[in-house]
């Protein structure tokens, strides 16, 4: 097997573009060579705005800029935006470097001028130093394929290393160390059960350069017809596809799990009720014959349109006769009243299909029945907030502190 598709190739850059806005997250101190007399001068404000490739176990940004100040500015891996403003100067360099899977990874340098009241726009290209290897497989729930361990071995002409598995519960990972560019590598994987016997292997050889730093080998389903993706901090993307038998089937007990609901959202044009299910199960599940309700009975229930939902994927479930609905999650006709409530009487959510309970929450007032119960959001707070759990917990989902409230995002976990 062997790299078929070259998609992309660009060199990561790391934007900036500027305007008038206060500066975050910087500390400043003033080099030797200031210039007499330009801290009294009309700044250039400044926003940078940093722009790149998504780079797998990316740990932050750092951008200095050195000129008539002295600038360190750091972010995290999710937000790299920084605000400040800059004196006039000849001889301005902006220096960014990226660090990820514990080390620097990539760097790049450019040198301009400012000048007072002016808005410029730069761009620092961005040049790898290293690569390494980062492979992630979904296990599903349960680990139905019972996978136990696996190792990861790259082989080259500066040696040959091996790498165990590391696993979460839902995923088993492998990550290289940091490995020079410019060479041939030979990557076997392999995963085995209990008893030591083999599950799955590949083998292939990539090409690790300034081009394509960070193999990303991501292992979408061991079951479903998909594709091995190297996805590289230069926005170059390798497929390599995967000749797996499709499983697409009906959905049972112990695939899926409610992963967010808001059921006291406001009557306004910004906000609506909807259930969220997460498909944990390596196949494509069809939901057919399938209904939400505040219990088992039809009656409480609302039937749920037909679809299909892949491995990996969360669902929305929201009302046909609500217009502010987005149109994929208009999935019912009318979703069923929920009881909006934490101090009133408490209630459930039910999925259920052909008359068997795939999976509930309970929710709401705490009482000698009901011990333990997921937060809800305030149906009076200002700003709705849904309940959502820690995908991670899945197993021990009963228990609240598994559960947390925030900015409602439904279909995506």
């Amino acid at each position: 097997m062997s790299p078929t598709k070259m998609i992309k190739k660009a060199v990561g850059t790391l934007a900036m573009a500027m305007c008038a806005v206060p500066f975050w997250n910087c500390s400043s101190n003033s080099p030797e060579d200031t210039p007499t007399g330009s801290l009294e001068a009309k700044t250039a404000s400044v926003a940078l705005r940093l722009t790149h490739a998504d780079v797998p176990l990316m740990d932050s940004i750092v951008v200095e800029c050195i000129g008539a100040d002295s600038l360190h500015l750091t972010a995290g891996a999710k937000d790299a935006r920084f605000d400040l403003d800059l004196f006039p100067h000849d001889h301005w360099k902006f220096r960014a470097r990226l660090y990820a899977n514990g080390a620097l990874m990539q760097k790049g340098e450019v040198e301009m001028k400012l000048e007072a009241g002016t808005t410029v726009d730069i761009s620092i290209p961005m040049h790898a130093l290293v690569g390494f290897v980062y492979v992630e497989i979904p296990l599903g729930f349960g680990n139905p394929a019972g996978v136990a361990s696996g190792t990861l071995t790259l082989a080259s002409a500066q040696g040959t290393f091996t790498y165990p598995m590391e696993t979460d519960g839902l995923n088993a990972t492998f990550r290289s160390e940091m490995i020079p560019l410019g060479f041939d590598y030979a990557v076997t994987l392999s995963l085995t059960d209990s008893a030591g016997v083999a599950i799955y292997s590949i083998s292939d050889t990539i090409r690790i350069d300034e081009n394509t730093p960070v193999p990303e080998l991501s292992i979408n389903s061991l079951r479903a017809k998909t594709k091995i993706a190297l996805q590289v901090a230069d926005d170059v993307e390798l497929q390599i596809p995967l000749a797996l038998p499709a499983t697409r089937r009906k959905v049972k007990e112990g695939d899926l799990v409610i992963s967010e609901f808001l059921v006291n959202s406001k009557n306004d044009s910004s906000a609506y009720d909807f259930i969220e299910v997460y498909n944990g199960s390596n196949d494509t599940l069809l939901i057919e014959d399938c209904f939400i309700g505040k219990t088992s009975a039809l009656k409480e229930s609302a039937a749920i349109r037909p679809v299909e939902l892949p491995p990996r994927m969360a669902l929305a479930i929201g009302s046909d006769s609500s217009e502010v609905v987005p149109e994929e999650f208009r999935l019912v006709e009318k979703m069923p009243q929920f009881n909006k409530s934490n101090s009133s009487t408490a209630s459930s959510i039910v999925f259920h299909c052909d008359g068997d309970v795939l999976d509930s929450v309970y929710y709401g007032k705490v009482d000698s029945l009901h011990l333990a119960a997921v937060p809800l959001n305030s149906s009076s707070a200002a700003v709705p907030r849904s309940s959502q759990l820690i995908i991670g917990a899945w197993d021990d989902r009963e228990n609240p502190e598994n559960w947390s409230l925030g900015n409602p995002t439904p279909g995506s976990l």
